[in-house]
């Protein structure tokens, strides 16, 4: 597991979840499973549920977190393709349409075709984040109790 945070249990659910009292951090902007919390603006607290497949108890301060496979597979989604849309966008501007379009230079046209699919990958981006962000993969989960009964957070 990885970007664990600590929480206070406020509500456990028959349905092996709970709510957990955060704080916002400034990690929140990164994390795949931002959709699904909606973390107010940072140094706020705020709930979220999540699998409580430990067992914990209202009251209880809580370790949560997100898999490491599902940071790996949204890493490479914010990055990986981004990168290589914009290179696919410089190489099919450079080498394909500048046969075409001969207003500008075969450079500026790469670059410029590189910017487009770049834009283009933000869009597909943000399909795919609403799409991946429903998978229970990407929904945090309680991976252990620190203490039982405590009144801080």
């Amino acid at each position: 597991m990885e970007n664990r945070e600590t929480g206070k249990v406020v509500e456990v659910s028959a349905q092996r979840t709970a709510r957990v009292l955060i704080q916002r951090k400034k990690w929140c902007d990164r994390c795949p499973s931002k959709s699904v919390c909606n973390p107010p603006e940072e140094g706020k607290e705020f709930t979220i549920e999540v699998d409580n497949t430990v067992g914990a108890r209202e009251g209880d301060i809580v370790e949560i977190g997100l898999p490491g496979k599902s940071l790996f597979i949204a890493s490479v989604w914010a990055y990986l393709v981004p990168s290589l849309l914009f290179i696919a966008g410089i190489a099919i501007g450079f080498l394909f349409l500048s046969r075409f379009v001969h207003f500008l230079s075969r450079e500026l046209l790469g670059f410029f075709t590189g910017i487009i699919f770049l834009a283009v990958s933000f869009g597909i981006l943000k399909i795919v984040n609403n799409w991946l962000g429903k998978k229970k993969i990407f929904l945090p989960e309680i991976i252990g109790i620190c203490s039982e009964n405590s009144t801080t957070v």
